[in-house]
């Protein structure tokens, strides 16, 4: 099936979301501990769940108007917290597991399970769809897709940086050092070296900006590489302009230049950029039935809509 415009895509992102009441506290037990999260439910019989893996200084709470919006539409959808803080992405990934488990057995009849993930939640994600094949469809917004190289760009930057140099301290705690002591922990954590891994899959949909500052480009192309080694078909969408002022967490916006009218990384709870509309646009539609990913190449610009 085609994919609808891009300009019919935004107006259906800029739809009100539903009254942020309906999201309720999710929680489940992992290894002795508590993992908390939320949960929102739709008021006839689910048509589908959906998991959201939230990014770096995020939590459930940042995507409830998400779940709610979800849930209006006749979805079961839920969010995990990740029981820790920095990069808790082993945690994460096993709060995701346990409550993507508890959810399928409240609703057994239930069989298309699909996972939104967004930065930091895209390794933890490569841990969850390699070891809970339930998966039908993967959308993954600017995704971080390659531990080990990340912390070699944050390296760069963390000198004059503080939110780089906390990020590899963060990485290096959860993994108990760099990535040349510790390797298999960052390769673990590494959605695009654990695509083989990704079985029952049947489709992904990747968006990402050109001048994202946090998870470079080059990260959603090389997890698009690997799903096409592994036999996935997926879709690209390259983001290129996004509306003036708007442009997120850039490269360019290290230097004088600023950000130039490129799209850059989104705060994914922040829905006027075009990252974030756009990616959760695409998880409707994908929902819905309307988009089966099939290998497609696609540009979304601010100005001249969806070039393909």
């Amino acid at each position: 099936m085609r994919a609808l415009p891009l300009v019919l895509l935004l107006v259906l992102a800029s739809l009100p979301l539903a009254p942020a009441s309906g999201a309720m506290d999710l929680e489940v037990q992992v290894g002795g501990e508590t993992a908390h999260g939320l949960l929102a439910l739709p008021q006839g019989g689910p048509q589908a769940i959906v998991a959201i893996l939230h990014g770096y200084g995020h939590k459930a709470e940042s995507h409830r108007g998400h779940l709610e919006h979800l849930a209006a539409q006749g979805y079961v959808a839920f969010a995990m917290d990740y029981r820790g803080e920095g990069f808790p992405l082993r945690a994460g990934a096993d709060d995701t597991i346990a409550a993507t488990q508890h959810v399928m057995s409240l609703f057994p009849e239930v069989d298309v399970v699909v996972l939104y993930s967004v930065s930091m939640g895209t390794a933890v994600a490569g841990m969850v769809l390699a070891e809970l094949p339930v998966f039908s469809y993967w959308v993954d917004n600017e995704g971080l897709a390659d531990l080990p190289e990340l912390h070699t760009e944050a390296s760069l930057l963390a000198p004059a940086n503080a939110f780089a140099a906390k990020a590899i301290a963060d990485m290096e705690a959860e993994c108990g050092g760099a990535p040349a002591l510790a390797p298999a922990c960052y390769l673990e954590r590494s959605a695009a070296f654990r695509a083989g891994e990704f079985s029952g899959l049947h489709g992904v949909v990747l968006t990402h900006g050109v001048n994202d500052g946090l998870v470079p480009y080059d990260q959603g192309r090389e997890m698009q590489a690997a799903l096409h080694l592994a036999g996935i078909p997926s879709d690209f969408y390259t983001v290129v302009r996004s509306a003036p002022g708007g442009e997120g967490t850039t490269i360019t916006g290290y230097s004088p230049s600023g950000g130039m009218g490129l799209a850059g990384h989104g705060t994914e709870n922040d829905d006027a950029h075009a990252l974030t509309s756009l990616s959760f646009a695409l998880l409707d539609q994908v929902l819905a039935g309307v988009l089966v990913p099939s290998g497609q190449e696609r540009v979304a610009d601010a100005e001249l809509g969806t070039l393909s």
